[in-house]
Parts: structure tokens; sequence; C-alpha cells
């Protein structure tokens, strides 16, 4: 039979106190007054003879209240106020989770152990070996025996079930998940999702455009999650990712609550209200708004935005006035140490904040225990008091001298709690994807395939280039014919690489060759094999341009750009793509960078990735260590990043005189019969081979060469 149920004696409510506050309308009920006297942010009003609490504090006291049998308490209107109340996995609602918190020792038990959290949805019990405990363990549909570890583990929904059973044996003593943990992870135990895998998108529309409009998708994702979490987090980015300006965006959504309160280091402090901050990322906000506070004797509050140090914060605490509902703390661990001037001096105005926005790529500089007053700024409920948290995660130790929290203990259950409570970091490696850079890559093709033809014309080019030539004409064009023969050794190969990575899910990408006979065999191949594509070479007229650059940007669908080097390197805007291939080689990086520069450019957050196709066995041996160097020398005065392969092969030749006609004519040949090529850039071509170099000018960067002069003497600028 059923036991009955005790009649609720006592009914209340929850009602709006003051902005920020409710207070409880109920009867008297001494439970009840001990559940309120628990509550970090209680405030008791002898007029009104009322307990009010901070707006924060509502789902615990919630919690705490439907612990109690006699006690209805109806929630603030507007909340679901639900939490305390929903079900777990067996009936039981989560303050019956909660209460396996408390009273769970058993002073003498043989056999103890503990529950740690091992991912967002399953925790692992380390206990010393009991027949009974392992009874208990197989009676779990979630079970899983770890033969390494040699440890047990269960799905959250478990876990309740589980510690039922183990609290019925009276040898075992298991220490149950921390209270904080159950928290966090409340609608995990029966089976929901805690939170949605994707964080919904915030409406920034009430924020200045030059600010959204400057966002990277990464730093507008943490945007999203402070304001899923009501504009309270630590912000724990690895330096360099943009922390500031996520954290004045997510202030801005809070404009209407403003005055804002900035805390920085006395270092950075003016840095906020520079150009390069406040100034530059809200046009809006004037300079007459932002109030650098430089003495303890100026006003705290004077201005719209207010920006202090942590030291002047300590000397002007005492200062009167309305509390600031935004508060911005920039590298929030100088918070660390509870002790100091400035953390009791913060303490007060996190507590009374709406939103609380914590900065810092190191919230924690040696040890666990540093974390803790940034846990209290944001989430105040998780671990009232210092003691819980440091015997959990700081494996605190008793000592003649008192309590020692410098260790720690249990830090992958810490990770798996911030993450899921109150922290985002990402790391550089993490969001690279998404910077705006080039990453170059030399993908090495063989063209062992090509016919018996090919390859004997290719052999001889190669035989040709490699003799001795009585003069610098003659080898150079010697290089031309070379150059023009593996192209077409190259068609095959570079088909199959543009094949893989249509299979492999690319759906738009840039193609660059220079050969009139390669554009056409791409061309070709695509058409057969239904791939839509469009092609700007020499011929293209430039009133179409536009439009095929527009029908490659707004395509839905599979887009191939197949473009002429020399045609296509300036001019176009086709960053909806983030590969560039490269089928064939150039002897003038700037025109391959120009060419890089159609997808890596304003308005493009991808990572651009730059394919070069090389050949062994080919011209390519000759030309590529030319590219690399020259792009090595740009990338040392900042304007290229390099990312080259160590497989590629140099070679060195002697250089001999040409007249600059005969270059121009065979630069002329090489291009394609239709290519409308400005004269300049042949001219440009020509000089590059025309030039002559002080003898042994580049020997010492050639150190393997033989020669005195390398083949980069006919192309050096």
């Amino acid at each position: 039979v059923p036991l009955k149920k005790p009649a609720v004696s006592v009914r209340g409510k929850c009602v709006p106190h003051t902005d920020g506050r409710f207070r409880v309308e109920v009867g008297y009920h001494a439970q009840l007054v001990a559940v309120f006297k628990t509550i970090p942010s209680k405030n008791y009003d002898p007029a009104t003879k009322t307990w009010n609490f901070s707006l924060v504090d509502h789902q615990q006291l919630m919690e705490e209240a439907s612990a109690l049998a006699c006690v209805s308490l109806r929630p603030l209107e507007g909340t679901s106020g639900g939490d305390a109340a929903a079900p777990a996995r067996d009936g039981a609602p989560l303050a019956a989770l909660l209460k396996l918190c408390t009273g769970w020792q058993k002073p003498g038990a043989a056999v103890q152990g503990q529950c740690i959290l091992v991912s967002p949805r399953r925790f692992e019990v380390d206990v010393g070996f009991s027949v009974d405990v392992i009874a208990a363990f197989k009676q779990m549909p979630t079970k899983n025996y770890d033969m390494k570890s040699r440890k047990w583990s269960f799905s959250l929904e478990d876990y309740k079930r589980l510690m039922d059973l183990l609290s019925k044996i009276a040898a075992v003593e298991v220490e149950p998940l921390p209270r904080a943990v159950v928290q966090a992870f409340s609608a995990r135990f029966d089976g929901t999702e805690a939170r949605s895998s994707q964080v919904p998108e915030a409406d920034l529309s009430g924020v200045d455009p030059a600010l959204t409009c400057s966002l990277m998708p990464f730093q507008r994702e943490g945007v999203n999650f402070a304001v899923s979490r009501q504009g309270r987090l630590l912000l724990a980015d690895d330096m360099g990712l943009g922390k500031t300006v996520q954290a004045i965006c997510i202030a801005a959504y809070y404009r209407s609550e403003w005055p804002l309160l900035v805390v920085a280091p006395s270092s950075v402090r003016f840095t906020w209200a520079e150009p390069a901050a406040f100034r530059r990322w809200l046009p809006s906000l004037s300079a007459d708004n932002i109030n650098v506070v430089v003495k303890a004797k100026d006003g705290l509050q004077s201005g719209l935005v207010n920006i202090i140090s942590y030291d002047l914060l300590s000397r002007i605490n005492k200062q009167s006035g309305r509390p600031f509902n935004v508060l911005i703390m920039d590298e929030s661990h100088f918070l660390k140490n509870m002790k100091t001037a400035r953390c009791k001096a913060a303490l007060p105005l996190l507590k009374a904040a709406k939103r609380v926005i914590l900065l810092s790529g190191t919230p924690a500089m040696s040890r666990p225990s540093e974390l803790y007053t940034q846990i209290l700024a944001v989430r105040p409920l998780l671990f009232p008091r210092f003691h819980e948290f440091g015997v959990r995660y700081c494996d605190a130790k008793q000592s003649t001298w008192g309590w020692d929290y410098s260790g720690s203990s249990n830090l992958g259950e810490l990770k798996l709690l911030l993450e899921e409570a109150l922290m985002l970091r990402r790391l550089k490696s993490d969001v690279l994807s998404q910077l705006p850079a080039k990453q170059r890559k030399v993908v090495t093709v063989t063209i062992d395939g090509i016919n018996s033809r090919i390859k004997a014309a290719l052999s001889a080019a190669a035989k040709q280039l490699a003799k001795g030539h009585p003069n610098k004409k003659e080898e150079k064009e010697a290089l031309l014919v070379f150059y023009n023969h593996t192209a077409e050794a190259k068609l095959q190969a570079i088909m199959e690489y543009i094949t893989d990575m249509l299979e492999g899910g690319r759906e738009k990408f840039l193609v660059f060759a220079h050969h009139k006979l390669v554009l056409d065999h791409i061309t070709a191949e695509l058409e057969k094999k239904n791939v839509v594509y469009i092609r700007i070479d020499g011929s293209t007229p430039s009133a179409e341009r536009q439009q095929l650059c527009e029908k490659f940007q707004f395509s839905s669908s599979s887009c191939v750009a197949v473009l002429s080097i020399t045609a296509a390197n300036m001019g176009l805007t086709l960053h909806s793509a983030d590969l560039v291939i490269f089928a064939e080689l150039f002897w003038n990086p700037g025109v391959l960078i120009q060419a890089e520069d159609r997808v890596h450019r304003i308005g493009q957050t991808n990572n651009v990735n730059i394919h070069y196709l090389v050949a062994k066995g080919s011209a390519d041996d000759h030309l590529w260590p030319l590219i690399q160097e020259k792009m090595n020398v740009l990338e040392q005065v900042g304007l290229s990043e390099s990312n080259l392969s160590d497989n590629a092969v140099n070679a060195s030749f002697h250089s001999r005189d040409l007249n600059q006609r005969s270059i121009t004519e065979m630069f002329q040949r090489s291009f394609t019969e239709d290519d409308d090529v400005d004269e300049a850039i042949l001219l440009e071509a020509a000089n590059d081979w025309e030039e002559a170099e002080t003898p042994g000018k580049y020997h010492s960067a050639n150190t393997q060469s033989p020669s005195k002069r390398s083949i980069t003497d006919f192309f050096s600028p």
C-alpha cells in the first residue's frame, strides 16, 4: 500500500520585488525559513516580514522548497520553475537527486568510493571491490566495464537508481556527484538534453552594424553563447582570438541596462577607451560617454561606459550609487585570491550585477583553487562555499595549520562542469579554419600513366634542357618547350585530382591553368560529368565576367571556376569558395598571389586552402623551387604566408644572354591564342627572364647547386 503523502500545510508564491530581485509571500514555516537562510542573496525585510532574493537564485530556492513535502511554493511568473519538479528516469524530482548530496557518509564503512563525471552523459564509480556493489552495478541497463582502468561507468539516467541501491549496502560508502554537477547537468538525468547542441542565434539587430559585421564566425558563436547564458560567462578564449570585441558586443546587446563598468589591469584600462576598442566598434557611442577613472576621487558612474583598474576599484569601492547591471572583468584571473583587496572590492559588484562577463585566456595560472572566485562571480549557486569546491577539486588536506587547498583532483570532471555551466574556451587550433588566412600545400602528382608519345616528348625536352647550351636564348627556349610539354603530360593527373575534390564533397573551388590545352581539357571533362562550371580566359568579354562571377558566387549547387592564370588573376571576386587549385605553375609569384586573392579577400571568413599541383620529372621541378624561394621572401616582409612542401625538387642552371624581343615572342606562343593579355604582363614576364644578374648573387641561397648561378637568375625581377 503506498504511503499517504503529507498534506500541504503552507502555500505561497514568488512575486517581483525590486529590479533584479523577487520576494516570497508565504506563511511561517520553520523548515522553509531554514531553506531561505541557505540562499546566497537572502535578505529579510523586518517591516514587511518577507524574504527577498536575487533572480539568479530563483531556481535554487524552488529546488530546495520542492523538497519540503508540506510546502507548496508557486514560482515567479514567467519562469518555468519546473526544473525542481522535473521527473528523473524513475519518476523522482530533481530535489530527490539533490538530497543524495547530503547524508551519504557512513562512518566505519569497509568499502569507500566516489562517483565522478567522465562525460556530459556518463559517470564513473571508483570504489573498492565488493560482491554486493558488483551485483548492484550489473543491474544497471547502461553499465560498462573498462578492462584497463577496472572501473564501471553508467549513464546519468541510471544515477539515482544506482545510488539508492548502494546506499542500502551498510558496509559501502560512495560519495555522490557534487551538487553543482547535479544542477548543471540536471536534464541529463532523465535522458533529455540540458541544452540544444546548437546555441540559438542571438538577435543583434540593436547592436551597431560596424561591430556585428566585423565578427568572425567563432566570435559570433561566442556572443550567442553569452546571450544564451543570460550574459553571465567566463570567456576564456586563447590569447589573440578577440575576446575584447566579443565582450563589447555582448555588453552592447544589453545596452538598455547600462551604465557599464569595465574593470581591467592598470596597464590596459586606457586601451578600452581608445579607438581600437569601444570607439571603434560602437560608433554610436561618443567619447563624452566614456569615463576612464584615473584617480580615487573621480566619479565611478559619471559615464555610460566606465573603465577602472582593479587597484583603484578597491580604493573607491565605498562610494554609494546605483549598482552596475552590466560588468566586464578583463583579465579576470586577477581575482584568483579571495583575500586580496581587489577581490573583496569586486565581489559585491559582481553579486549585484545582472550580466557578468569575465575575460581571461589564462583563468587559472597554476592551480584549480584560482578558479573559485571566478566561478562564484558567474554562477554563485554552484559552490556557495569554497570548502566544498576545495575538497572536490583541490585535493584539500587538513593539517595542523588548517586546510591546504593547493592541490588538484577530479580535473576532468571540473573541465566538464566549467564548459557546461559557465565557460567558453576556444584555442587557435580550434578556430583556425575560420580565420582569414592562407594555407598553401604542394601536391605532388604522378604522370606515369601518360602515353608513349607524350613520355618521349617530355623526356626529350628534359634532356635538351639538361645539356649545355651555347647561349641563354637556347637554354630558355628549352625550358619553355619543357613547360609546354608538361602541360600535356599533367592533363590526366589534373582531372583526377579535380574529380577527387568533387567526390570528397567540395562544392565550390577555383582551378587556375595557363595553357589553352589544359583549360579546354578541364571544361570538357566537367561537361561529361555534368558539373556546373564557369570559364574565364582571355577570350571572355569584360561585360560577361561579372555575370559569370555572380553565377559562381550565388550558385547553391556544385560549381567549378576554370580560370586563366594570366587573364583572371585580378578584378574578380569569388570568395564564396575557399579552395584554389593551381593545375599549372607560373614563374611570377606576384601573379600567383593575385590569383589566390580572388577568394582571399574581404568577405572571406573561412581559411583559404591553396593547392599547387606539381609533377615530378617535369618542368615543375625547375619552376617550383623558384616560386618557393620568392614566396619565402614575401613572407619575410609580411606580404605572404607560405606553407610549402619539403618534397619539392630543387635544380640549378647556368644563365645565358637573350634579347627581350625573342623572349616576348616565346611567351606569346605559350599563351592561348585568344588570351587578351595586357602587354605589360608580357613585358613583366620577359623582364623576369631577361634581367641580367650579378654572377653568384643567389649562390649562397642555393648551396646544393654545383653552378655559380641558379635558375633563379632567369626569373629574378
